[in-house]
């Protein structure tokens, strides 16, 4: 559904949607408004079961443990409401968490005088083995939580977490895996993964529509993890709780086994993550050399799933107040829609790979910032 006049490498921040999807909305939105009671309740209810079975099949779930939320932030935001935190307790993170994942430990850590401790990943990472030591040496007996993403919104990095998830496992330490981008971009067995809890987007690379997140959970922590609304199924079962969270539309759920399918029958699946993986290593290597600044990461693509970062030529960081005001120039004077990040006092730019995504689209932005330095 893009306009056709613009270059679109942002499908990381919000996705895009495939026409056959939101038509498939659009039509449950309209069979909701015939019977809005019947809709929302026993249409929900008699649909649940499927749409579990879906998104834990292709996921790598277990279904008891999956609570459909809006998005990530929701799932985020559900698990730490659900902490009984003690003064004194101590949350680890990375600087290259996102930014409103960011905000919200600093509002916990804050609220319930609890340590915040943001983990520096020095960049560039050379060694897809080393990039968890310096999180892995910071737990400590008073480490209550630790936050980590499995793809860093700012740099795009794909963490390997197996060995720091297995370290909090062994000393007791709880874990929630930021997931957003993960779902649809790298394949997933989350169940297996060793995490405490998961938070996924499905609106990013799996591309349903926008509502359609979710908030995995493992068994030991059900009966404790609770949504940010409560509502009539509080203290019924996490299922009860998750199922129902007050008004909302919840076509986007409904529309979550739909776009599994349609993508595995247009495409497949593995084919299409193996596309975009590839044109994204491509753009990173192509990018680096062309703009002539130093890769983020190897340029073998290891730490890279369907986006790719890259520090911005000397001289444009000087030319414009801030990083929005350098986005609208190339959204509106060069039709490129393309994130700028910001980590620490550095600029960068983050390209995505998607199935309409042609290798033109990057020699496009290469060309724009040439001219801005």
């Amino acid at each position: 559904m893009l306009s056709g006049d613009l270059v679109y490498l942002n499908h990381g921040s919000f996705g895009a949607r495939l026409k056959a999807v939101h038509e498939h909305q659009e039509g449950l939105r309209e069979a909701l408004e015939a019977s809005p009671v019947m809709g929302m309740d026993e249409d929900m209810v008699d649909h649940m079961p499927r749409i579990k079975s879906s998104l834990g099949s292709f996921l790598g779930m277990d279904h008891d443990g999956i609570g459909l939320v809006q998005n990530a932030s929701e799932a985020v935001c559900s698990v730490l409401r659900s902490i009984k935190f003690e003064p004194g307790d101590e949350i680890i993170c990375t600087r290259h968490a996102y930014n409103a994942v960011l905000q919200l430990l600093r509002y916990i850590s804050s609220r319930h005088d609890i340590t915040l401790h943001v983990v520096d990943i020095t960049l560039p990472v050379s060694s897809r083995e080393e990039v968890m030591t310096p999180v892995i040496s910071r737990l400590g007996e008073r480490t209550r939580l630790v936050v980590v993403d499995q793809v860093t919104s700012p740099t795009a990095l794909v963490l390997p977490l197996s060995s720091l998830l297995a370290e909090c496992r062994s000393r007791g330490i709880d874990t929630l895996v930021d997931g957003a981008h993960a779902p649809g971009m790298i394949e997933l067995d989350i169940s297996s993964l060793g995490a405490t809890w998961y938070a996924g987007n499905l609106h990013k690379w799996v591309c349903a529509p926008i509502g359609a997140g979710f908030l995995w959970t493992d068994p030991s922590r059900l009966d404790q993890t609770h949504p940010v609304i409560i509502s009539h199924g509080y203290e019924e079962g996490y299922a009860q709780e998750f199922d129902w969270q007050g008004t909302r539309d919840m076509t986007a759920w409904r529309t979550i086994p739909f776009v599994i399918d349609w993508v595995e029958d247009a495409w497949g699946w593995d084919t299409l993550r193996s596309h975009n993986s590839a044109l994204a290593r491509w753009a990173h290597e192509m990018m680096t050399d062309a703009l002539a600044v130093e890769p983020l990461s190897p340029l073998d693509g290891c730490m890279l799933g369907s986006m790719a970062a890259m520090p911005l030529p000397p001289g444009i960081q000087e030319r414009f107040e801030d990083l929005q005001s350098m986005q609208k120039c190339l959204r509106h004077e060069h039709r490129i829609e393309v994130p700028i990040m910001e980590l620490g006092d550095r600029w960068f730019v983050r390209v995505s790979a998607q199935a309409y995504n042609r290798p033109g689209d990057y020699e496009s932005l290469v060309h724009a910032l040439q001219q801005m330095a």
